[in-house]
């Protein structure tokens, strides 16, 4: 059976930015989501024919392994604290999340049978709908890490601080990356989903 999907996500540890506010604000925001869909036209007017070009635009993971669909994202963060009374507290929090999805695309040319048709709208749903779900864990994590740091206890040593949050976060994206495997795991990548094309 041919791969048809399989996520190739990028997890950076994001940055820490340390600073000393004056004024107190509100702890945490909703990330902001940055999301881009990168389709790669296939040609053909047959199995064989859609099936070589799919093969041709795959996309390799590390190990080398080709599939038809992807998702990278990338997590950053940054906070602020504020300085009272001898304790540090978190007066801010900004989480941005990009998402990029790549996924094949086919316009049928006017004389593709009807068929064809229907196994490719039918494989390219579910292809879509897999690599949702693993935007769906993304916006998830950056919710969790905003959530988090912006319920970070107040202390008396900023550093400390610093080191708690970085950890946190670290621990976050390792629970996400888990749950990324297993989802792919569950769904064998797609295929259980669906997206297998032919």
């Amino acid at each position: 059976m041919r791969s048809s999907s399989r996520l190739n996500s990028y997890r950076r540890a994001g940055f820490v930015a340390l600073a000393f506010a004056s004024a107190c604000a509100s702890a945490s925001s909703d990330p902001a989501i940055r999301d881009n869909v990168e389709y790669r036209d296939i040609r053909g007017n047959s199995v064989a024919a859609l099936v070589a070009s799919l093969d041709r635009l795959s996309i390799a993971d590390t190990e080398g392994h080709r599939f038809y669909g992807n998702t990278h994202w990338e997590l950053r963060w940054n906070f602020r604290v504020e300085s009272e009374g001898g304790d540090c507290s978190i007066s801010s929090v900004d989480v941005d999340l990009d998402v990029r999805t790549t996924l094949p695309r086919w316009n049928p040319p006017p004389l593709a049978h009807k068929d064809l048709v229907n196994r490719w709208n039918g494989f390219s749903k579910a292809l879509k709908t897999h690599e949702d779900g693993h935007r769906t864990i993304a916006i998830e994590a950056a919710r969790e890490i905003a959530n988090r740091i912006g319920k970070t206890a107040p202390t008396r040593d900023c550093e400390r601080m610093k080191q708690t949050i970085g950890n946190l976060a670290d621990r976050i994206m390792r629970d996400y990356k888990l749950k990324e495997r297993r989802y792919d795991e569950s769904t064998d990548h797609g295929r259980r989903q669906g997206a297998v094309f032919p």
